[in-house]
């Protein structure tokens, strides 16, 4: 039996992958420190090691004592807007962390993971024909300057190549000393597509795996994929944050009236309904990803990059609506300026993952929205016990 060890194992997606993980046989370790999971959504016979990842002595312990046969990582930030206001916290968590994690892996020999990655990195299009996202484009695109919004570094607003340069600064200053992950210019030239910071730390988080691809032999899947909403069919797992920042699950929480208005951010982008357009994904879809995505590195396969996505936009509006159709009642919305780091549209070609995994989203919107508003209804507080 395959051991795997999943961080991030005991939040809302790692939750579902470690349940198909265990449905299929796996044995699974999670590492999850609790600040923003739950121990509740772990299945019987999951040990659950409750260790931070910036504790790298207590993470090798975990590798050192479970002796896993790979990782699924799901251990990082992944607010928008937060990493705008607070890009200083994204880099320490999303990439300061991983390194951390990566570093343990290449000690103890453990030669595959499994990424998790966001359509964050592709940022806006530069042209009609790059919708859908094609995994190819972040190779292709080459910007001369930092498509970064505008958010805050040391409480002063910044924006584009100069924000980008302040994140990079910090990435040199804590790796002065490893020279094998010294940065490229091919790979600064990634760095400057995407809109955010949560973006840009996930292009990084690419760009270090295939560092140590090169030079340690860890074999890896990133996988990309775009905007998660919907709950286990089963009615175990749910979303459920002290303070969610998806559109759906917002939704859900003015038609049960949790929150006076749901907020529609931008209603002038260049789209028919003037909201934007995301290509939403149910996380059981995401799980089975994750899983042959595993066994394609175990098959002895190169590493790959992939999108996870169902290939079919839909706007904030259409959002908006199937939660109406599916709860039966009218959300009440209140317009607002757009978002700092948000896209106009992000919709996948997932034709790739289609082939290389035979993998194919099986969920629709309403599926979403069903399995969401079913879960929240049944669970209006959420779990039990917040760790």
């Amino acid at each position: 039996m395959k051991k795997i060890l999943v961080t991030g194992g005991a939040g809302y997606i790692g939750s579902h992958t470690v349940k198909e993980l265990v449905t299929q046989k796996y044995d699974v370790v999670v590492i999850d420190d609790l600040r923003a999971g739950h121990r509740e959504l772990l299945p019987a016979g999951v040990v659950l090691e409750e260790v931070p990842l910036e504790d790298q002595e207590k993470v090798r312990e975990v590798f050192l004592k479970h002796e896993p046969d790979a990782v699924i990582d799901f251990a990082a930030y992944l607010a928008v807007g937060e990493s705008m206001e607070n890009p200083k916290k994204y880099f320490e968590n999303n990439v300061l962390n991983f390194v951390k994690l990566l570093d343990v892996m290449k000690e103890v020999d453990c030669k595959y993971i499994v990424k998790s990655s966001t359509a964050a990195v592709y940022g806006n299009p530069t042209k009609d024909s790059d919708i859908p996202w094609k995994e190819s484009f972040t190779e292709e695109y080459e910007p001369e300057t930092a498509a970064l919004l505008e958010g805050e570094w040391d409480g002063e607003k910044i924006a584009g190549e100069k924000f980008l340069q302040r994140f990079i600064a910090k990435y040199k200053d804590a790796f002065s000393d490893r020279v094998e992950l010294t940065l490229a210019d091919d790979d600064i030239c990634k760095l400057r597509i995407p809109l955010s910071i949560y973006g840009v730390s996930k292009v990084l988080d690419e760009i270090i795996l295939s560092k140590y691809n090169q030079i340690s032999g860890i074999n890896y899947a990133a996988l990309r994929y775009f905007n998660v909403c919907g709950a286990d069919p089963d009615g175990e797992i749910g979303e459920a944050k002290p303070k969610p920042t998806t559109l759906m699950v917002l939704a859900i929480y003015q038609a049960l009236g949790k929150i006076p208005e749901l907020q529609v951010f931008g209603r002038d982008y260049s789209t028919p309904d003037g909201t934007g357009i995301r290509d939403y994904i149910h996380p059981s879809d995401l799980a089975t990803g994750h899983l042959l995505a595993f066994r394609y590195l175990d098959d002895g396969n190169s590493s790959i990059t992939l999108n996870l996505g169902t290939g079919n936009g839909a706007s904030v509006l259409e959002v908006i609506e199937a939660v109406e159709k599916v709860s039966g009642r009218k959300i009440k919305i209140k317009d607002s300026p757009r978002r700092s780091g948000d896209p106009s549209i992000s919709v996948a070609d997932p034709s790739k993952a289609n082939k290389i995994l035979s993998w194919r989203a099986k969920y629709s919107l309403i599926d979403m929205a069903k399995t969401a508003w079913k879960w929240h209804q049944e669970n209006p507080d959420g779990y039990k016990t917040k760790e």
